[in-house]
């Protein structure tokens, strides 16, 4: 049973007039809705999405957290798995799910075009199967069941913390007093001195029973905005359901990797005018390479042999070793090298990476995204990451498997996962300020021996640069 099995949806992106806070402006969406249309679809099922750009500007989409075996002309990242679509364009993209359940989203991913243009995915069970967890019985706590399309142990929390990028199932059994209750969200922020929107969003829970509603349901507790601890406390508290992943944790690990997460300053071109520290420009990096997007994109290049347009050698340990955390760091450490640097991945390869935030020009959180697979997020902690002590903490028994980890501010976090989906797949911070300056990279998974281990052809509507 299909949920698309007549017709691709379509998307049409187009600009529509939409009022917020009292003001009307028009903004870039898909079909006239903000948020965008809602995918629905079944485990293992495959959705054709056709999509049109009638408005004045490029376009792609990605879906995060779709795994997309062998093809990732499908994924969507501006100039790294295709050219964008340009206006009046067209572009029929296969989206192929396989191991997901559970809720995930779609998104804009060229310029800064996700503010407006994204929607919800949601994957339901086989028909004729069943969730893997009971009716929740918690008095308006939430029970969180899965996290990025993965199920995971239930477990029930007064609140839940979602970085940028992931998703979160979670139950909420309506067994109180017919009245109106608050759920209530805030933003947390590790950053010293950057500016955000510390506002509490709120909405109500309505119960349909005749009864009088409270004109002022009282609000639920929330930690402070910058409490570090508590986001950390929630994440360690998610932990997975082995029997219901499609692989035990790997432990006999084949490619090592450490990656520096860095907010860094570039020398202010000449005749403008420049926000960073003393007049500079801000940029940002792994392992000290601030990403350059080339003009072609770079699974074209790939599949088609063409070169000059990456190159390989994506540092698999810092380059620069040094005491990541300290307060006061040399300014000459600030400056990265810029280039197109991909990381080259044997097909099958065991992989662990650990992501070390840094303290250069101001340390932060950075949610990180690997596109084409998930994997299992086996240990957290804060301060340089020690090889000989750390990994003596790591969970390689039930840890949680998902596609956006946040990596805490001056600390680090280990992933670990098979490399079993050839092709080329984006790695970048989900801030997309972090991913603007240049805080992501690319790994080309190689084709495997066998025909259903190499990267699909090129679909043939590709769009061209």
């Amino acid at each position: 049973m299909s949920l698309h099995a007549v017709f691709p949806m379509k998307y049409i992106v187009k600009e529509a007039h939409y009022a917020r806070l009292c003001s009307t402006k028009p903004i870039l969406t898909v079909n006239g809705q903000f948020p965008g249309p809602t995918i629905r679809a079944y485990h293992g099922e495959t959705v054709y999405v056709n999509v049109h750009n009638k408005a004045k500007y490029n376009i792609t989409l990605h879906w995060h957290g779709v795994k997309q075996p062998r093809n990732p002309w499908s994924d969507g990242p501006e100039y790294i798995t295709q050219c964008p679509i340009k206006p009046g364009g067209k572009f029929k993209q296969k989206l192929i799910f396989s191991i997901e359940e559970g809720t995930i989203w779609w998104h804009a991913h060229s310029d800064w075009a996700r503010a407006t243009v994204h929607g919800t995915i949601i994957i339901y069970p086989k028909p004729g199967t069943s969730y893997p967890f009971p009716k929740p019985d918690a008095e308006h706590k939430l029970t969180v069941v899965g996290a990025d399309s993965s199920y995971s142990k239930p477990v029930t929390r007064d609140y839940i913390c979602i970085s940028p990028g992931q998703t979160v199932d979670a139950l909420l059994h309506a067994n109180q007093e017919p009245n109106d209750y608050y759920m209530a969200a805030r933003a947390y922020s590790s950053a010293v001195g950057a500016a955000f929107n510390n506002a509490t969003t709120t909405a109500r829970i309505h119960y349909n029973e005749n009864h009088s509603p409270t004109k002022s349901p009282s609000l639920p507790y929330l930690p402070s905005y910058n409490d570090t601890k508590a986001a950390f406390d929630y994440y360690g508290s998610i932990k997975g359901i082995p029997e219901y992943y499609p692989y035990k944790v790997p432990t006999n690990i084949t490619t090592h990797m450490i990656a520096t997460l860095s907010v860094n300053i570039v020398p202010c071109p000449e005749g403008q005018t420049c926000g960073g520290p003393n007049g500079t420009n801000f940029a940002s990096s792994m392992n000290n390479i601030s990403f350059e997007s080339p003009t072609i994109d770079i699974l074209e290049a790939y599949y088609n042999h063409i070169s000059g347009v990456y190159d390989k050698g994506f540092p698999r340990f810092p380059p620069l070793v040094f005491n990541f955390t300290a307060e006061y760091l040399p300014l000459v450490l600030e400056i990265p090298r810029k280039g197109t640097k991909v990381g080259i991945i044997k097909y099958g390869s065991t992989v662990e990476i650990v992501f070390q935030g840094t303290n250069l020009v101001a340390g932060i959180d950075h949610p990180i995204h690997l596109h084409g697979t998930s994997f299992y997020a086996v240990g957290y902690g804060f301060g340089n990451f020690d090889k000989h002590k750390d990994p003596m903490t790591y969970n390689l028994i039930d840890p949680p498997l998902i596609n956006t980890i946040l990596v805490p501010k001056n600390g680090w976090a280990t992933i670990r996962y098979r490399a079993a989906n050839p092709g080329v797949w984006f790695v970048h911070c989900h801030l997309e300020r972090h991913l603007s300056w240049g805080m992501e990279t690319v790994f080309i998974v190689t084709n495997g021996k066998r025909s259903d281990e190499k990267v699909l052809r090129p679909p043939p509507d590709m769009p061209r640069c």
